[in-house]
């Protein structure tokens, strides 16, 4: 680890932190709105980063700290004023269930990828 500069203890704490983080706020955990509100102030949580995985282009680009919120706060990405049950969770050039069988996600990094932010068939959405 002189590579890096950390000990392999120090290294493998953080990791550990890390997934146990990334576990948390990919959940589907439901938490009481009062409790919500006190910790989305300090950390990130479920309904605070599943905006985040919205097909609608401007909550996809928001929420993207993955442990303090403060990033997002100083950056002026946070976003929490999206109900849950209005988020449809996706990208939109990909929505066909086709496009998301294991076979077609295999071979997709060796194709030409849609423009993301587009819907197949219309004119909405935007390049990138």
């Amino acid at each position: 680890m002189l590579l890096l500069g950390v000990r392999p203890c120090t290294l493998s704490l953080w990791q550990k932190v890390t997934l146990a983080e990334i576990t948390f706020h990919h959940s589907n955990l439901r938490l009481p709105v009062s409790i919500e509100r006190l910790l989305v102030r300090l950390i990130v949580t479920p309904r605070m980063h599943g905006i985040h995985h919205s097909a609608v282009c401007e909550e996809t680009d928001s929420n993207w700290s993955s442990r303090l919120t403060v990033w997002d706060w100083l950056h002026g990405t946070l976003r929490i004023d999206v109900p849950q049950q209005a988020i449809e969770i996706g990208v939109p050039a990909y929505r066909d269930p086709k496009d998301l069988k294991l076979p077609a996600l295999m071979a997709m990094p060796f194709r030409t990828q849609r423009p993301t932010w587009r819907v197949p068939g219309t004119g909405c959405g935007r390049q990138g």
